[in-house]
């Protein structure tokens, strides 16, 4: 019965194997509503908002040695589109959003555009999350903006998170589980609610993001500081 036994061993080992490649990360704290985590698709992990790809998105080695992340590159302009509805509102809510990005380019004087929701350019009326000009986060609601202090590295893995407090009025920026910024009089948003797109602005024009996105998540509730740096120390 020895070959037997020795046969069952290989197969538990390699199914322990398989498990742990295929799991994904579930942030710390409280649930997001929306989460796209890129292994080789564009699909909403809750199956709702699934995204559309624009431009022959392409697929690249993520963070670990077993997960994938979306690699994106501006001279194809490639972006995704979230069509699904009901569409976010986010002219009444508190929201968060977080990603891993691993840019090839952040200093070049053009913004890029991690998640947008733009109904309309006029006035607080077109979210996005990005890189702005110079390199650092940047949180803007069309001419309500929260530029970051720190300049995002390129070719590396970076947590970013932006946190809108409706009531309080404050953005707030965080990179790798660190405050980096926040500040005070932002809002109301006042954009129709739409579509989201990942990666660029169509009604703006080019301002696309260069190199790897992973787990961008939503969530429809200011996310607290400890939360943030918990869902970092998760890798």
């Amino acid at each position: 019965f020895e070959p037997e036994a020795t046969a069952i061993q290989t197969s538990t080992a390699t199914m322990s194997t398989i498990s742990a490649c295929i799991d994904m990360t579930t942030p710390a704290g409280r649930a997001p509503s929306i989460g796209w985590d890129f292994e080789g698709n564009l699909n909403d992990r809750f199956s709702i908002y699934n995204g559309t790809d624009g431009n022959k998105s392409t697929y690249a080695l993520g963070r670990t040695s077993c997960r994938k992340c979306l690699n994106l590159t501006s001279s194809l302009n490639q972006s995704v589109y979230i069509n699904a509805t009901p569409y976010i509102d986010l002219r009444n809510i508190s929201f968060s959003v977080e990603a891993w990005i691993k840019p090839t380019i952040v200093t070049d004087g053009i913004e890029h555009v991690i998640l947008a929701q733009c109904g309309s350019l006029y006035g607080y009326s077109c979210m996005r999350v990005s890189i702005g000009n110079l390199g650092s986060m940047s949180f803007l609601f069309r001419s309500d903006t929260q530029i970051g202090l720190q300049s995002i590295s390129i070719n590396v893995w970076s947590h970013l998170a932006y946190v809108y407090n409706k009531t309080a009025g404050t953005m707030s920026l965080y990179l790798n589980g660190t405050l980096d910024t926040s500040g005070s009089g932002h809002g109301p948003y006042l954009g129709p609610p739409t579509f989201f797109q990942i990666r660029n602005i169509d009604m703006i024009g080019s301002i696309y993001y260069d190199g790897c996105i992973d787990d961008i998540f939503f969530y429809p509730f200011a996310r607290t500081a400890s939360e943030i740096a918990a869902t970092l120390a998760l890798g």
